[in-house]
């Protein structure tokens, strides 16, 4: 089971829909306690707008859409921001380290989602954190990308 239906499953009580009678350019909507899923897309892309689709049925409400208005551009950021720690925490980094991911592409693989989402992931961390952020023991460095196991000597 990916992760993707892990995430479906673990969320029953949410009525999660997959169809193809989304506009093309649309991956996922939110509404009225109803998330839908385009069909028509990769298991990476599923799993990420689920993500981001959750966090607006936890965080946001009201009609978002119009996305010219500050607070609907607000919201979505914030979900989606939201969504990106839930799916790639820094525990994530770290654990994908450890089993031998060092470049998009195998963490990408690892997580399940694509690079470009990886990318936008290590660039809202560091946005967040600056270039770098203790995590228990670990230290990760968001340019370029690397985990180092952090002691402290005293």
């Amino acid at each position: 089971m990916g992760k993707y239906d892990e995430l479906v499953s673990k969320y029953k009580d949410l009525n999660i829909i997959e169809t193809d009678m989304l506009p093309s350019f649309q991956s996922g909507m939110y509404f009225n306690n109803k998330i839908y899923i385009n069909s028509n897309r990769s298991e990476a892309v599923k799993l990420e707008t689920l993500a981001e689709e959750l966090a607006h049925h936890k965080l946001t409400y009201g009609n978002i859409t119009d996305q010219t208005q500050f607070n609907s551009r607000k919201f979505e950021s914030y979900a989606r921001r939201y969504a990106m720690e839930k799916l790639i925490s820094l525990q994530d980094i770290i654990d994908s380290f450890k089993h031998g991911c060092h470049n998009l592409y195998e963490m990408a693989n690892f997580f399940e989602v694509s690079e470009c989402y990886v990318q936008d992931c290590i660039a809202h961390y560091k946005c967040k954190y600056g270039l770098s952020t203790l995590c228990g023991d670990y230290l990760i460095q968001f340019e370029p990308l690397r985990v180092f196991e952090y002691k402290n000597i005293e």
